[in-house]
């Protein structure tokens, strides 16, 4: 279960953010997630609700920030995003009723593409309180 990892990699994040910028609290944290990271969002939250109050930041509201598909053509260099399909794209190991991955540029038609940020999966933005005192700074 790797979900437990990463809930503890995003409550160190928080701990080393909110000391190195002074918050009191940590209200909010963002995480941005594109659309072939395998994270299970419930088992993530119920882990992460667990190890934040070990790491000492309280429980604070987890968004999930999902990124749209993109597509880039090796060969010509064209870019563009694509909306998953309602069940997802499909995945042997994560969502096999999804639909096909594409396997050509809608530009030229070359089969060498990538999918840039695909498994992205890290801490897009912490939200939190600072001093009464320090607001004015």
């Amino acid at each position: 279960m790797h979900e437990y990892s990463l809930a503890c990699s995003i409550a160190e994040i928080c701990r080393e953010t909110a000391d190195a910028h002074g918050l009191i609290t940590i209200e909010r944290i963002v995480l941005a997630v594109g659309p072939l990271a395998v994270v299970h969002e419930e088992t993530l939250r119920f882990l992460f609700d667990e190890v934040a109050q070990e790491y000492g930041i309280g429980r604070p509201e987890v968004v999930f920030s999902y990124q749209p598909l993109s597509v880039r053509c090796r060969r010509c260099g064209s870019e563009k995003a694509i909306e998953p399909p309602e069940l997802g794209f499909r995945e042997i190991w994560h969502n096999p009723e999804g639909a096909p991955l594409p396997t050509r540029c809608d530009s030229c038609g070359a089969t060498e593409i990538e999918f840039p940020g695909a498994s992205r999966f890290d801490v897009e933005g912490i939200e939190g309180e600072i001093p009464d005192d320090a607001a004015g700074d």
